[in-house]
């Protein structure tokens, strides 16, 4: 594959095809090492925090404390 100049990937058909990749699906993309790691996924991450921020605010979790979580947990990963 090659990055275009905005940085966008053109995963070909034959992968898309076994893994049932269509259009307007979602991917989730991390690095492990010097690899990337592509999976399929079938929820928009927008919809995803959402979800997080609503179980969040129910459980009287704050936003700061919802941010300094998530910089915890980055940090963990390093």
């Amino acid at each position: 594959m090659k990055v275009t100049s905005k940085g966008q990937l053109t995963v070909p058909a034959e992968i898309r095809r076994d893994l049932g990749i269509d259009k307007d699906d979602y991917l989730y993309v991390t690095e492990a090492g010097d690899l990337i790691l592509m999976k399929r996924i079938g929820v928009d991450p927008k919809e995803i925090l959402n979800i997080f921020q609503r179980a969040a605010k129910d459980i009287g979790f704050t936003r700061k404390e919802l941010d300094q979580a998530i910089q915890e947990i980055q940090q963990a990963k390093e």
